[in-house]
């Protein structure tokens, strides 16, 4: 069984500890890792707001994971840069698929917005399929830099109503990069005409 304490930042630091504060997920991730691994007791350190904000750990082990932190830094750093040019290039060919007629100077616009790291944006939620992101991030673009959604929300109009408002523009700008041709409004008769007299 792991030995995990919740601790207050106030409390004395047990002999040998040190304290790590959350941040960096490759050194509290070990941290806990090789803590567990020596069967010693790791410390989660909560606020007053009960909210975690570091770990307690043995020194030894902090040093450890530190010193394997800095030797392999450039190495995870090409492993991410090489894992977030595959999710761009995914992304991209996805894009590009669904939205052929996508406008050139929109795709790098779209890829940096959509796909930034911890913005919580559509790009990089994993609870979607890529189709799915790929539709709503164009979307998004088109209603925030091909409509007058923006102008709307400057001017005060609440946003349910400004999405109402740019949608036709919106759905007609997405049918156009995606290859489908434009759909007629429909015409809505003026009262009398077109319908059948009593």
């Amino acid at each position: 069984d792991l030995d995990e304490r919740e601790v207050r930042a106030d409390q004395p630091m047990p002999t040998d500890y040190k304290f790590v504060p959350k941040g960096n997920v490759y050194i509290t991730k070990n941290c806990r890792k090789e803590t567990h691994a020596a069967n010693k007791t790791l410390y989660v350190v909560l606020d007053k707001r009960n909210k975690p904000i570091g770990l307690r750990c043995p020194i030894p082990i902090h040093d450890s994971v530190m010193h394997k932190n800095l030797a392999t830094a450039t190495q995870r750093a090409m492993a991410v840069q090489k894992r977030d040019t595959a999710i761009e290039d995914g992304f991209e060919e996805a894009m590009l698929k669904l939205f052929p007629k996508t406008p050139k100077e929109s795709i790098p616009q779209i890829l940096k917005h959509s796909l930034k790291k911890h913005s919580g944006r559509v790009g990089r939620t994993g609870s979607k399929t890529l189709d799915d992101r790929v539709k709503l991030a164009v979307r998004a673009h088109i209603r925030h830099v091909h409509t007058n959604y923006e102008q709307l929300l400057r001017r005060g109009v609440p946003r349910p109503d400004a999405r109402a408002q740019v949608w036709d523009k919106l759905n007609e700008t997405a049918r156009e990069w995606g290859g489908s041709p434009s759909k007629p409004r429909a015409q809505i008769p003026a009262r009398g005409k077109g319908r059948a007299k009593k």
